[in-house]
């Protein structure tokens, strides 16, 4: 026989992503119990109180909350995690509670229509809390990608990652160059300026985020080594301005491509 789940509590679930997820609940017409540090709610209360239990909170605390949370969550409920890290999550929901337990990754941000993006979820423990996960982003018209936790990290430390580690080596380099903003904006061609409009994007947000993306998740530093050795490749051909082999590396990336 299957669960059923109906009051969903979020720990977090005041701001980003977890307020998101409470209001995509909500418009599903469940009852949904946002905790957040001015809340009357308090953590222990909303985990006695609710069927599924969901942590949305900063990468860095996700564990202690998990461990804090995990022991008043039992039997014939659901515990999931919201954050862009999987492995030590689940693995850490699994250790501190007999729920059902389900790693979830949204893959965007907090927007008003979901509709066609993708959530990334990792199975744990249980069969109803899985279907129910499901069954949730289904009905938004999601598209869902199931996934091995830990193939879930390797990817997100290229896709986010070595992404913002690079825009941000992008935005140092810039700092460095001695240029103003003004003169680089000024001679930006199209592909430039969005490049640029990316990195205001970025250190628009907080530090803490993109701190935790590139260094709580430890595939992360792996593959920002990897990005390291293939720049040292890459910077003699320019050095020795070696046009054969430029055009051998350039073709093929492009065959990769091609070949995708």
């Amino acid at each position: 026989m299957g669960l059923s789940f109906s009051k969903i509590g979020i720990l977090g679930g005041t701001r980003g992503m977890g307020a998101w997820f409470a209001d995509y609940l909500e418009k599903q017409g469940y009852d949904v119990y946002p905790v957040g540090r001015s809340t009357e709610l308090t953590p222990k209360m909303m985990a006695r109180l609710c069927d599924v239990i969901v942590i949305a909170v900063p990468i860095p605390v996700t564990i202690q909350m998990i461990q804090t949370i995990g022991p008043y969550v039992g039997e014939r409920r659901l515990l999931m995690d919201l954050t862009s890290i999987k492995q030590k999550p689940l693995e850490a929901m699994l250790a501190h509670s007999d729920a059902e337990v389900v790693g979830v990754h949204p893959l965007f941000g907090p927007i008003e229509n979901a509709e066609g993006q993708r959530v990334a979820i990792c199975s744990g423990r249980g069969y109803s809390g899985l279907k129910w996960t499901k069954q949730i982003f289904e009905t938004g018209k999601l598209k869902i990608l199931e996934m091995d936790p830990k193939e879930h990290d390797r990817l997100m430390g290229v896709i986010q990652g070595v992404n913002h580690f690079s825009t941000m080596g992008l935005a140092h380099c810039i700092k460095s160059s001695g240029f103003s903003i003004a003169d680089i904006e000024k001679c930006s061609t199209i592909t430039f300026k969005r490049r640029l409009d990316r990195i205001y994007k970025l250190l628009d947000q907080p530090a803490e985020l993109f701190g935790s993306l590139l260094i709580d998740n430890p595939e992360s530093l792996n593959y920002i080594c990897l990005y390291r050795d293939v720049l040292n490749e890459m910077i003699p051909i320019i050095e020795n301005k070696d046009h054969a082999a430029f055009k051998e590396l350039f073709v093929s990336l492009r065959n990769q491509q091609t070949n995708a």
